[in-house]
């Protein structure tokens, strides 16, 4: 804007120049032309003033490398297949169920049922010539082997049941059968497993008997007596017999494996006709007198 000014007020400085000194136009130039002569003149004062501009190409100091193209990686192919079918075995059993179950508790020489419901899951028919056959544990009076008593298709189920005995004394048993085909090959095992709680070691009872408590004779005679022991647990027993005389046996000892029953005896030669008795004292572990087993001799000349 200032350079503007400055360019007008050059251009009436010149006309007033001109008129001052009565300055002639030269011949054949007219008023136009003077006009024309001094706007170029300004145009040309005008270009001088005018700034010049310079472009300023900037040039990169550096190439920027285009990005790389990231190509998404397949970390895995869902492939999708026709699922083989693996061929089912010839012999083949699934446990459907089984009472008791495992862990049941029975007193020492109880007895129970085992029963297990098996489906057969082979494609071969189970026939009578396949049993069950004891493999390893206790057998708690199972049996060694017992054949199935029917043909058992694939998809039925087998029902065995089997009568035991809990062992006499405590602790947990296990007895393991295996199913056997008809040619003799074991393919699948079920077993029972039970409980039996431990108890404390004593005598349960004794029974007295003779060969004869009544005898009658030429004396003296001999009287053969016994004592049926029983006990609860494994251990050992001491005793004595005591009689009516005011004798006694030594001490004597029976050792037992499990609660059981075993035998002690004794004889006794009397030859005066009279009544008398026996007993019997458990010394261990119970320390209790047993008895009195009554005897009678009748002499005879």
């Amino acid at each position: 804007m200032k350079r503007k000014w400055k360019v007008l007020c050059l251009f009436v400085t010149m006309l007033g120049l001109l008129a001052a000194c009565n300055f002639p136009l030269s011949s054949g130039q007219s008023e136009d032309a003077v006009a024309t002569s001094v706007a170029q003149t300004v145009a040309a004062v005008d270009a001088q003033t005018q700034p010049t501009v310079t472009a300023i190409v900037l040039q990169p100091t550096s190439t920027v490398s285009s990005l790389p193209t990231i190509t998404p990686q397949i970390t895995s192919t869902s492939i999708s297949t026709v699922p083989t079918s693996t061929p089912k075995p010839c012999n083949q059993a699934w446990m459907v169920s089984e009472s008791p179950l495992d862990d049941a508790s029975y007193s020492a020489g109880a007895t129970f049922t085992k029963t297990w419901n098996l489906k057969n899951t082979g494609t071969c028919t189970w026939n009578t010539s396949y049993k069950a056959v004891f493999i390893s544990g206790s057998a708690m009076g199972g049996p060694a082997s017992k054949a199935l008593t029917a043909s058992v298709a694939p998809g039925e189920t087998l029902t065995l049941s089997f009568s035991l005995t809990a062992p006499s004394s405590g602790g947990t048993y296990k007895g393991i059968w295996n199913l056997q085909d008809d040619s003799g090959k074991n393919f699948a095992n079920f077993w029972v497993q039970i409980k039996v709680p431990s108890t404390a070691f004593a005598v349960t009872g004794v029974t007295l008997s003779a060969a004869h408590t009544n005898i009658e004779g030429v004396c003296p005679q001999t009287f053969t007596y016994y004592a049926d022991i029983s006990t609860s647990a494994a251990g050992t027993v001491t005793y004595y017999f005591t009689r009516s005389d005011g004798a006694s046996s030594s001490t004597q000892s029976i050792v037992f494996d499990s609660a059981d029953t075993d035998t002690a005896s004794g004889t006794w030669s009397i030859g005066t006709t009279g009544s008398y008795w026996v007993k019997i004292y458990i010394d261990t572990p119970n320390h209790q007198l047993f008895g009195p087993l009554n005897l009678t001799l009748t002499c005879t000349p």
